[in-house]
């Protein structure tokens, strides 16, 4: 049996069908399908639900139970500013009750980028530095500014932070196998995959037929449609079973002894624990507390942009520990604007267009300019505009060198939020 429901989605369900985090249905805050107990109150912002009871607590009262745990998991809607501050206290307040003894385990970062994680919590490098080395917006995209607090908690407190996902080439290869055996090259490589689960499964193809994508694919070919699945379901397990993978090596090794691991992913990979719970549960016997910000209610302007419909499959299972109740906070409309469009010409990251009214246009930036450097961060590619400008608020200034005819000009111009551009064009800074 399946019930209609119009389900929370994250921003990377696009890139989930391509082999990324998958949506996370939801229930609406308000409603008492949070718990199988009836709620007592209305929920507020700041309430923290124990889900097996439907106890609400105060965050002092709630840690004491989580503090027990030796794997916490908190999920997220990836596009919240609120839920990554509440993994942010959440941090903070087991390293202050358990000091050195805590590290944080990201979904966010590859295998690959852990030598660029590495020399962060080392304090080696700049925020730019980090962000470039570690290839961010490649990898994940998500603004940065949605992540600082926890980073840069860490940092401070030189905790370490592991990278849980597998590198994209393996990703590909893995997806591209289907159901038969491993080749040679992949055996050693991938760690040990069980695609038993029917619970998981069912939810994720609700989520795949919910989508777009896979709508199009039922539409017009059954069996694209069946190996989109396949693909789509092969990436979730592989991350899944790395991310797990990943979690216990850790906490094995002698850099992990006798500390907790905070596990910051998608609340899809945490909730109803079917995802990385379980799979590291079979690794290793250690409690574990799932917490799910959730948030209590969307801007209308949003709500078509972040749900969508799903044939939500009956899952005989809570869908968490504790649910901690969030406002929603959209980033990405506050972010500062240079407003231009770029192109790469002869090896140079160029001006290909000046947004009309934007802070470029206001300065004298023009087309055709071809950047040096911004706030005298060398500019070699287009990511590089991106990294500068991403870390900027409204209301900052911006240092612009740039070469027109030979000659190079700076530019000061004010950040601001410009009107979006039509969406054909290249991504702005």
């Amino acid at each position: 049996m399946t019930a209609k429901s119009r389900s929370l989605a994250t921003l990377a369900l696009g890139a989930a069908l391509l082999g990324g985090c998958a949506a996370t249905p939801r229930v609406p805050a308000d409603s008492n399908g949070l718990t199988p107990y009836p709620l007592t109150k209305s929920l507020q912002v700041g309430d923290i639900i124990h889900l097996p009871t439907g106890t609400t607590m105060n965050f002092e009262q709630a840690m004491g139970m989580i503090a027990a745990a030796k794997v916490i998991y908190v999920g997220e809607m990836h596009t919240n500013m609120q839920a990554h501050e509440a993994q942010r206290q959440l941090i903070e307040e087991l390293e202050r009750r358990f000091p050195g003894k805590v590290a944080i385990g990201m979904e966010m970062f590859r295998e690959p980028q852990q030598a660029a994680l590495d020399r962060w919590t080392r304090g080696e490098l700049t925020e730019l530095e980090f962000l470039k080395e570690s290839q961010w917006y490649d990898n994940w995209g998500s603004d940065f500014g949605l992540y600082r607090g926890i980073l840069t908690f860490a940092r401070d407190r030189k905790m370490d932070v592991r990278a849980l996902n597998p590198s994209k080439e393996l990703q590909k290869q893995f997806a591209a196998v289907g159901a038969g055996p491993l080749p040679p090259e992949l055996v050693g490589k991938v760690p040990e995959t069980d695609f038993s689960d029917p619970f998981q499964r069912a939810l994720l193809e609700a989520i795949f037929k919910g989508h777009s994508a896979g709508k199009k694919a039922s539409a017009t070919d059954a069996a694209a449609l069946a190996k989109m699945f396949d693909s789509f379901y092969r990436t979730q397990v592989l991350w899944e079973e790395s991310m797990a993978s990943k979690i216990v090596d850790y906490l094995k090794s002698p850099a992990g002894e006798g500390k907790k691991m905070v596990v910051i992913a998608g609340g899809f990979h945490v909730r109803h624990g079917l995802g990385v719970p379980r799979k590291a549960l079979r690794r290793a016997a250690w409690p574990y507390a799932i917490v799910l910000p959730t948030e209590i209610s969307l801007p209308e302007e949003l709500k078509a942009e972040l749900t969508m419909d799903v044939d939500q499959p009956e899952i005989p299972l809570i869908a968490g520990d504790f649910a901690w109740i969030v406002p929603y906070e959209d980033v990405a409309s506050k972010k500062a604007r240079l407003g231009v469009m770029m192109r790469v010409d002869a090896g140079k990251v160029v001006i290909d267009k000046v947004l009309p009214g934007s802070a470029a246009e206001q300065v004298g930036l023009e087309a055709g300019d071809a950047f040096v450097s911004l706030d005298d961060f060398p500019i070699t590619e287009q990511g590089d505009v991106l990294l500068v400008i991403g870390g900027k608020k409204p209301g900052d200034w911006v240092k612009v060198l740039v070469r027109r005819e030979g000659e190079e000009l700076l530019f000061a111009p004010l950040l601001t939020v410009p009107p979006e551009p039509p969406a054909q064009h290249p991504a702005k800074p």
